[in-house]
């Protein structure tokens, strides 16, 4: 097979991983980001953001306008909400070949950009779409913008760099500012370009950077005050990491051992990269030599080290620098198959990656046959083919190519199983999803679907009714609310008994068994067998 098929087959193998992840729901994070573009429609206010009616504050509104505007142009349609926002990742996947392609040429650029839009982070978080998401796509133009600038002194560059800090800032805050002080500062600070430092162009990034954020400050002064923009410039940042506003503790290993999974299929090849990238900058070091990049390692390092110490750790906080990992990993990785002298190394690699080729599958068959078991025939259709263009790969003679093709399957087989077989199930269980869909089937036009419950902030229910009503939390909350003949409420078992006791006249529309969480399964709700046990208990009511 020539080299232009084996492209051609990767290409439809990552065409069928993003057109499987379009119809799966949003929940959790990605929903309520999604609400408050909708939210932000409803009320065309693209300023003052809300949640549930109320202000809200947690997120800067990048994401809320790409919503927005998407709801907008195509009606409240969720997969036309994640292909604008893949949209956008395309300037993460062109600026990850650039900056690849500025310090170790095309073919560097062009692998790195691949092992970005390939990898089981990029494709999953694009599917479960945070503010992460959008983050990493705009820190590395930034990067790259800078980069360019410090090589070739060149205007457009450097504004084109703070303007990608200004929508980094605009997609999550000043943790946006992080990676390009890092990588850029750490740069003129080992090659002492000391002029750089002090050039009077950092204070005009500074007022580009400001006009940029104004409509983010402007919503915040008028809903919170100054209280809004301490929030946005030191609470929601450095309180994470103290902990002071949100976390317990800190893992310091969370993110190595996390990198090992969101950085599939080609963790073997990152694992062997930095070790050569460690022993590279050491010998440079020793030598004293001046003439080296660390742009990307300074990215990598200095906001993995500050993530590792915080007290708030989440695997899709580490987005931003995985696309400056995958540089350091495609130099590495084109410097091993370009030389003969890495022989033995290449035949390593290369059984280690036949081994997860073969077994990840394998563990892989637990679900659609045990778990969840999958009885529609085109699944297994495609599911054959998969099956057997990996099983070609393994068994042939493997060089470079063959290895990223037998990758690609491999991750393809991972996210179709995921996206579905295994999330559609899961979320069967997500039965705040179904009851929208019976609140927008049966209720009056007039009526609103309202949560009363202290525990997880359900906002899929507001995302997909046609009628978003209150989130109450506490008894006093539910009690303000009424009378309220009409509503439509969703409610645990807990506060489905608080409304007995209030002797409310109500309609049970529907009694559902929940299962909301979607990480971290324990193996009784995997088991078949033994997954009741983990349901718990709500109500769709009706309020008369």
């Amino acid at each position: 097979m020539n080299d232009r098929r084996l492209y051609f087959l990767v290409l439809i193998l990552l065409l069928l991983i993003i057109i499987s992840a379009l119809p799966v729901f949003l929940v959790g994070n990605a929903a309520k980001y999604a609400e408050v573009g909708r939210e932000m429609l409803m009320n065309n206010d693209w300023i003052n953001l809300t949640i549930g009616g109320a202000a809200y504050d947690q997120k800067p509104p990048m994401l809320f306008w790409i919503a927005a505007v998407t709801f907008k142009l195509f009606g409240l349609s969720i997969p036309a909400y994640k292909l604008a926002v893949l949209l956008f990742s395309f300037i993460g996947i062109y600026s990850t070949y650039r900056l690849g392609k500025l310090f170790y040429g095309k073919e560097t650029g062009l692998l790195a950009a691949f092992f970005w839009v390939s990898s089981l982070g990029f494709q999953h978080f694009n599917n479960d779409i945070h503010t992460d998401t959008l983050l990493a796509d705009f820190v590395v133009f930034a990067v790259w913008q800078f980069s360019a600038y410090l090589k070739n002194h060149k205007w457009h560059n450097f504004l084109l760099g703070a303007v990608g800090v200004g929508l980094s800032m605009l997609a999550k805050g000043p943790v946006g500012v992080v990676i390009p002080a890092a990588a850029i500062g750490g740069t003129m600070l080992v090659h002492k370009q000391w002029k750089e430092i002090f050039n009077y162009r950092w204070l005009i990034a500074l007022v580009v950077v400001g006009v940029m954020i104004l409509p983010a400050m402007i919503g915040l002064l008028n809903q919170f005050g100054l209280e809004g923009i301490k929030f946005y410039f030191w609470t929601n940042n450095v309180g994470r990491v103290t902990g002071s506003y949100h976390g317990s503790g800190a893992d310091y290993s969370f993110y190595f051992h996390t990198s090992l999974y969101v950085l599939l299929p080609w963790t073997i090849f990152m694992v062997y990269a930095f070790i050569k990238e460690a022993t590279s900058l050491n010998r440079i070091r020793k030598n004293k030599s001046n003439d080296f990049e660390v742009v990307n390692i300074f990215a990598v390092v200095v906001y993995l080290g500050i993530l590792s110490v915080a007290k708030q750790q989440n695997p899709h906080y580490m987005l931003s620098a995985v696309p400056f990992m995958y540089i350091i990993t495609a130099k590495w990785t084109v410097r091993l198959f370009s030389s003969e002298e890495r022989l033995k190394s290449r035949n390593r690699i290369a059984i280690i990656n036949k081994v997860i080729a073969v077994v990840g599958p394998l563990i892989l068959l637990v679900l659609p046959i045990v778990v969840f078991p999958e009885k529609r025939f085109w699944f297994w259709g495609i599911y054959a083919l998969l099956y057997a263009g990996l099983g070609i790969m393994v068994v042939k003679k493997i060089n470079f190519q063959r290895q990223i093709v037998m990758l690609t399957f491999t991750i393809a087989l991972m996210l179709f199983t995921v996206n579905v077989n295994m999330l559609p199930n899961m979320l069967k269980f997500h039965t705040s999803i179904e009851a929208a869909e019976i609140f927008n089937e049966k209720a009056p036009e007039n009526s609103t679907l309202s949560i009363y419950t202290e525990k997880a902030r359900l906002w899929n229910l507001f995302l997909y009714s046609k009628s978003p009503g209150k989130y109450l939390m506490e008894k006093e909350d539910l009690e303000a609310f009424l009378p309220k003949p009409g509503a439509w409420i969703y409610t645990s078992e807990a506060g489905y008994n608080d409304m007995l006791e209030m002797e409310l006249n109500m309609n049970v529309v529907k009694k559902f068994t929940e299962h909301k969480q979607l990480t971290g399964q324990s193996a009784r709700f995997l088991n078949p067998k033994t997954r009741a046990s983990r349901f718990n208990t709500m109500y769709l009511v009706e309020l008369r």
